[in-house]
């Protein structure tokens, strides 16, 4: 059974809720401009082969632990 976590996505004016496969999240790292956020990366990548990237508004260590739950 597949478990999904709701993170509050930043793109450039706006922040949007997004459900997210929690068995797709490869790495997570604190944002270096700002203790509020995060980095979530996926494990798949974008049409242009690039890996996906997310800003989420959650702290590192609250984000940690609620991945770790």
């Amino acid at each position: 059974m597949a478990k999904f976590i709701e993170l509050i996505v930043s793109e450039e004016f706006e922040s949007k809720k997004e459900l997210v496969n929690i068995a797709s999240i490869g790495r997570i790292y604190p944002n270096p401009q700002s203790r509020v956020k995060s980095i979530v990366e996926l494990n798949y990548q974008s049409v242009n082969d690039t890996p996906v990237y997310l800003e989420v508004d959650m702290a590192y260590e609250t984000l940690r632990s609620s991945l770790m739950s």
